[in-house]
């Protein structure tokens, strides 16, 4: 079984939420950003591997400051990410055929940061 694990020095955009109140350009432009940077990260690790047919993603959120925060916000946030996958060719599509939502996990810790598991199921 395959996977790949990337890690972003950073939490979502908070651009790319679906709260967010912000002009439709200027969240392409965080969308356009958060898919060329997972899409760097991928490239690094995956190669020029075949796409994961079936997949499973998980999302593990690290937040430096401990407040509420609100989980599907931070898991919609990561849609241009998972289409970022897609293109470099991490994983074969979307759907539900295709892909599933793994786990979900929000923890304090020393910086905040992003870690983001792509499992072949």
């Amino acid at each position: 079984m395959r996977r790949l694990e990337i890690t972003i020095d950073h939490l979502p955009d908070k651009r790319l939420s679906p709260n967010s109140r912000v002009h439709w350009a200027v969240r392409y432009r965080a969308t356009k950003e958060a898919k060329e940077e997972i899409g760097w990260l991928a490239k690094v690790g995956w190669g020029d591997s075949e796409p994961m047919m079936k997949a499973r993603i998980s999302y593990m959120f690290h937040a430096k400051v401990h407040r509420k925060r609100d989980l599907d916000n931070l898991l919609a946030s990561c849609k241009a990410y998972q289409d970022g996958l897609i293109e470099v060719g991490v994983i074969f599509y979307d759907d539900a055929d295709h892909l599933e939502i793994g786990s979900i996990e929000l923890t304090q810790g020393q910086e905040n940061k992003t870690v983001i598991l792509v499992e072949e199921v």
